[in-house]
């Protein structure tokens, strides 16, 4: 599945989290993490114009000092480790790490709140996933946890236990389909696959539908899976999210098509819609 990982982190509150929400990923075949660490050159510049002092070599020993208690960690799991430290534009440094390394995943985003408390992705995160030719899975950081008085965000940990798996049969649908077995040995036991119609389908296509989907449920139980198969009408990307967090599904599995003129790949309204709004984390399939 996926044996080579790219992380790239500048060490925000749940980095560290993440990286351990990953470890089981070694169960399915993980064998190395490439963790990096990119200094952003159009940072440093407006710090240099803006007569702000500016070490760049502390910042480096700094960054390098936390990628190694990083590093520790995933070598006390056996998981072999790369660190890297590059001073550059951020999304083509992940990017070009990605290429060079040879990864066969990115792990990407950090899920904010704006003043208004909605939920929002940053644009290098979508820019990652638009020009990544490897599966990108976005960690989502916007559990957020009320209790009286007060509120508070969290990571949730257990990534990999209940899987929903939105498809629409197209090519990239159909290869998340094909790692889902490589999902089970990293400890997902729970399938909750859909299909949304548009309102106003024809009754033959709808009941077309319905038979594939059927046959889905029995290929996926015929994996091992405990296995729940919807059918259900109305916008796509909005009842996906519904259904996410109506099930409590640690995971969205999905995948992305379409070539475009934007940034070489422009993935599907649907997919990008859900890792926009949706809170829970969302593995892209290129």
């Amino acid at each position: 599945m996926f044996s080579k990982i790219l992380y790239s982190t500048k060490f925000e509150e749940f980095s560290l989290p993440i990286l351990k929400s990953l470890t089981c990923l070694k169960a399915g075949g993980l064998k190395e993490v490439v963790l990096l660490h990119v200094i952003d050159k159009d940072i440093l510049y407006t710090m240099h114009r803006s007569g702000f002092p500016v070490d760049e070599k502390q910042m480096i020993k700094s960054a390098q000092k936390q990628l190694d208690s990083y590093s520790d960690y995933l070598i006390s799991h056996e998981i072999k480790v790369k660190t890297k430290i590059v001073t550059g534009s951020i999304v083509s440094e992940i990017i070009k790490t990605s290429t060079v390394e040879k990864v066969t995943l990115i792990i990407a985003g950090r899920q904010r709140r704006d003043i208004l408390g909605e939920l929002f992705i940053g644009s290098t995160t979508d820019r990652v996933i638009r020009q990544s030719s490897v599966p990108v899975l976005v960690a989502k950081y916007g559990i957020l946890l009320e209790t009286p008085g007060e509120k508070a965000e969290q990571y949730c940990a257990q990534m990999f236990k209940k899987v929903m798996y939105p498809t629409d049969w197209s090519t990239n649908a159909e290869r998340v389909k094909e790692i889902l077995p490589s999902l089970k040995a990293v400890g997902v036991s729970e399938i909750i696959a859909v299909h949304v119609i548009e309102p106003h389908t024809p009754l033959k296509e709808s009941e077309a539908s319905s038979y594939r989907m059927e046959i889905l449920g029995k290929e996926l139980k015929e994996m091992g899976f405990s296995v729940k198969t919807l059918l259900i009408e109305g916008q796509p990307y909005k009842e996906i999210i519904q259904l996410a967090m109506d099930e409590g599904v640690s995971l969205i599995a999905m995948g992305t098509h379409g070539m475009g003129k934007v940034e070489g790949i422009l993935w599907g309204s649907v997919s990008q819609r859900v890792v926009e709004y949706c809170e829970k984390p969302v593995l892209v399939m290129k």
